[in-house]
């Protein structure tokens, strides 16, 4: 791996550990804001987030503050797939997380399959997220259905 390409490593999984709080450590968007473009540059879609997602920093901060007020406890996890692919000036990862949580009521939120994928560009000489995306699997209703999806054909 490349420097840049560390750099990058390093700042995924600084991403993957900063969506966490519990009554000890609340979360704080200050500890990894540093690793954003906070401008009109930053765009973002991601899981729950509204369908046109943010177009610039300022709004998708405001919203992550909101979003993880509401777990009393919250906890991403980083599979062993993290990827780095760099181009010039840009430079992308993807990994698959798993998340698990609890609301102040004891109800259990739980994420077992998602993907996140976060564009780096290079200002500076620092990588800043530009752009992310997280998706979490959806089950399929009908497991016949989903194998023929998938070319699994049964009779």
């Amino acid at each position: 791996m490349t420097e840049d390409q560390d750099a990058i490593r390093e700042r995924t999984l600084t991403w993957v550990a900063s969506w966490r709080t519990s009554p000890e450590e609340p979360f704080d968007l200050d500890r990894v804001q540093h690793i954003y473009a906070r401008d009109d540059t930053f765009s973002s879609f991601d899981f729950a987030r509204p369908h046109d997602g943010f177009a610039d920093w300022a709004g998708a901060a405001a919203y992550y503050r909101k979003f993880m007020a509401v777990p009393e406890t919250w906890r991403l996890e980083a599979g062993d797939d993290l990827r780095v692919h760099l181009r010039g000036s840009v430079a992308w990862s993807t990994v698959s997380l798993k998340g698990r949580g609890t609301l102040a009521d004891g109800t259990v939120i739980d994420m077992p399959e998602a993907r996140v994928t976060l564009i780096f560009e290079k200002r500076e000489g620092e990588w800043l997220i530009v752009h992310e995306h997280g998706s979490s699997a959806l089950p399929f209703p009908d497991e016949e259905i989903t194998k023929r999806m998938l070319g699994v054909v049964t009779f």
